[in-house]
């Protein structure tokens, strides 16, 4: 079978920009951590466009059974992505979901008939917004912060004795995330700022443990893989994400039991999740609030086959042709930790 591994910000997709340094080497992780994985099955065929400014991946370049398509200039970037798409079998993306990229991207294998390794455009439509997500959420029972556009806030602020964060609605992980210590400080910002008052979000900010689940949904259920710590840090203002503890969280901490009822609450209200998705949440001493569902590979990933000692592009595909249903019992979970 050949396999289509597509990681934006790495692809030449960027060729006329310059490289965010940080988002290329978070991606390049993710991407050489599932190619290493994919390489490892016997019966898969790796394409995968390359970034003419990045080095050659090694489980690429050392096999003459994987192609790696150089981009050196803006008019071969659409060419090797249309040809890349059309030689493969499926198709396993990876990008951000702002701005709607990554629905376009997953609408584009779907247009051209082939098997997309991830979420249906329709959930991550719901999943990159975070407004319709929200109400998506607690109109299914799903506990979440209280969310408004910054356009409501003049007319339906609320209290918050913690303090709030003010983010964009189709933000991906701590991209422009602020916290505020007091309304009047958010009112402030939102009254002094040329921002897009409707692509502006205003929650509570909720204090407790910042986590992660790493999970496999297939269309009728889901798995946790992994129960993550994040660290993530407030410096003046800002929220910043470093990295994080994948399986890292004691069983007395958060278990299992309960990832598993939020990952499944949370498939039920999202029709259309599918393959490899992230959730993350906030847990206080009594309550889990699902903060953000991304409908992608997370950072995660890239410690998943030594934490499990199992190899997730393995169970990926196993699923794909059987159900998660056929997929091995998870016997080991070891921390590992992953440094941003």
């Amino acid at each position: 079978m050949k396999v289509f591994v597509y990681e934006h910000i790495t692809s030449g997709a960027l060729i006329n920009e310059s490289l965010p340094a940080s988002l290329a080497h978070e991606g390049n992780e993710m991407l050489a951590a599932v190619l290493h994985d994919m390489a490892l099955l016997t019966n898969i065929e790796l394409i995968i466009l390359r970034d003419f400014r990045l080095e050659p991946l090694v489980d690429i370049i050392n096999s003459s059974r994987h192609q790696s398509l150089i981009v050196d200039n803006e008019t071969i970037f659409p060419q090797h992505y249309t040809q890349s798409i059309k030689q493969a079998d499926a198709v396993f993306i990876i990008a951000p979901e702002t701005g709607g990229l990554l629905q376009k991207l997953q609408q584009s294998v779907l247009n051209q008939g082939k098997q997309l390794l991830g979420c249906q455009p329709t959930a991550t439509q719901i999943c990159t917004d975070k407004i319709a997500s929200y109400q998506q959420l607690i109109s299914n029972n799903v506990l979440t912060p209280h969310t408004i556009t910054a356009s409501e806030w003049p007319h339906n602020a609320f209290n918050s004795t913690s303090g709030f964060i003010v983010k964009p609605r189709d933000g991906a992980g701590c991209l422009n995330t602020q916290f505020f210590a007091d309304s009047f400080a958010v009112t402030a910002y939102l009254t002094s700022r040329s921002l897009d008052i409707e692509q502006t979000i205003v929650q509570p900010y909720i204090e407790g443990k910042t986590l992660s689940l790493s999970i496999l949904c297939d269309d009728k259920t889901s798995r946790v893989l992994a129960i993550n710590q994040q660290h993530i840090t407030l410096d003046e203002r800002q929220l910043s994400f470093h990295g994080c503890s994948v399986n890292g969280v004691l069983e007395s901490q958060f278990s299992l039991i309960q990832a598993t009822a939020i990952a499944q609450q949370t498939q039920r209200a999202i029709p259309g999740l599918w393959g490899f998705i992230g959730i993350d949440l906030i847990v206080t001493d009594n309550k889990a609030y699902v903060v953000d569902i991304n409908p992608r590979l997370t950072t995660s990933y890239v410690a998943l086959h030594q934490s499990l000692l199992l190899n997730p592009a393995q169970l990926l595909l196993t699923m794909m042709e059987q159900g998660l249903a056929a997929l091995p019992s998870l016997s080991q979970r070891h921390a590992i930790e992953i440094i941003i």
